[in-house]
């Protein structure tokens, strides 16, 4: 999609057969027509999701910005988390925490453009569906929860995200342990002289290098939810990924990110961090290891900025916030849900029950019973 193209026309997409406003239909792909079922085609290509220069940071001002929508952003003052959704929208309540503590502001959001979408594919009833059976299950969980499973409670949102390539040259250097044995003598406790082997260990310093490249480092730019948690939905096809287009967003509320570009690097270089850790220590020889250090250089760092669907289901229990999440274009869900205290108790005094059982079992018959 051209940047330039009236923004007018993007938002008002007027069915042409009815005149009402069409949305992106997840199942049919394509803009549909809640009121007589038309639909139009959304053109696709991908020549626009390209990496740019991690130098180019520092000039993103200058890229156009917003959704290409007008919008209504509304700012959580409870998780801080700022959404995007249609400028006509009255009532809201933040989808990541579930609070109606949120502020509008009705103005076009003032963020970098995506370069790149990745449509929904999974429909509201079967992520509906899928949140109803996991909310469903689970010992552990409390009874009353299961009532969720009947609220409409799942929301589809655009996420943002950061994804990053670079090239990364590292020299490492360890202690590598090798396990020796000698036999040693020593006295039972009847008094009996025996043999044992013993080990030790004998460490060498070594060195090597590691040469690694990263492509699609994906950091979300959410200040709603976590890296570790929405990594819980990985993977996602990025193969899939086609040009932004306003026209996919209908319909559906969008994140506008807290996390900047170069917030998003910090945390992609602890993940490129992990990756190479991991690696260095499948060289290290030997039994075991000690005292790794590792220097990194990293080159040739490029990033884009994209728009990725989560189903997201937030509620509150006890005063504490929990969430559902399901990839909006495979299925694969994540989630989190309270625990009833009294369930645990009940286990644990089962076990000791269990324990106790057969303890005094094995004592009564260990009993000696010789006159």
């Amino acid at each position: 999609m051209d940047h330039t193209e009236d923004l007018e026309k993007i938002i008002n997409v007027p069915c042409g057969s009815c005149g009402s406003e069409m949305t992106y239909d997840p199942e049919k792909q394509n803009l549909l027509c809640p009121n007589c079922g038309s639909t139009r085609d959304i053109p696709r290509g991908n020549n626009q999701v390209v990496e740019q220069s991690f130098e180019d940071a520092a000039n993103l001002a200058d890229q156009p910005t917003g959704f290409g929508t007008p919008t209504k952003v509304f700012h959580c003052n409870g998780c801080g988390a700022s959404t995007s959704v249609a400028p006509d929208t009255v009532a809201f309540k933040c989808p990541f925490c579930a609070s109606p503590n949120v502020n509008a502001e009705a103005h076009d959001a003032k963020v970098i453009r995506p370069s790149g979408i990745l449509p929904f594919k999974v429909t509201k009833p079967a992520a509906l569906e899928k949140f109803k059976v996991w909310i469903g299950k689970g010992f552990f969980a409390p009874g009353n929860l299961k009532r969720l499973a009947q609220l409409d409670l799942i929301r589809s949102v655009y996420i943002p995200f950061w994804t990053y390539d670079a090239d990364t040259f590292s020299e490492w250097q360890a202690e590598a342990g090798y396990y020796y044995y000698t036999s040693e003598s020593y006295t039972d406790s009847n008094g009996n002289s025996q043999t044992r082997q013993v080990q030790h260990t004998r460490w060498e310093w070594v060195s090597g290098y590691l040469d690694k490249s990263f492509d699609d480092v994906l950091v979300v730019g959410s200040s709603g939810l976590e890296q570790r948690f929405t990594e819980g939905i990985y993977p996602f096809e990025m193969k899939e990924i086609v040009n932004y287009d306003g026209r996919f967003i209908l319909g559906h509320e969008s994140e506008v990110y807290q996390k900047d570009v170069k917030e998003g690097y910090n945390v992609a270089e602890g993940i490129m961090d992990e990756a190479i850790r991991s690696d260095v220590t499948k060289q290290i020889p030997g039994d075991t290891q000690r005292g790794l250090s590792i220097e990194t250089q990293r080159s040739n760092i490029s990033f884009k900025h994209i728009l990725l669907p989560l189903w997201i289901a937030a509620y509150t229990y006890n005063n504490k916030v929990y969430r559902f999440l399901v990839n909006g274009q495979t299925g694969k869900i994540s989630g989190k849900k309270p625990v009833a205290a009294w369930k645990v108790i009940l286990l644990i005094l089962f076990i000791i029950g269990v324990i106790a059982g057969i303890y005094f079992l094995t004592k009564g018959s260990g009993t000696d019973t010789t006159s």
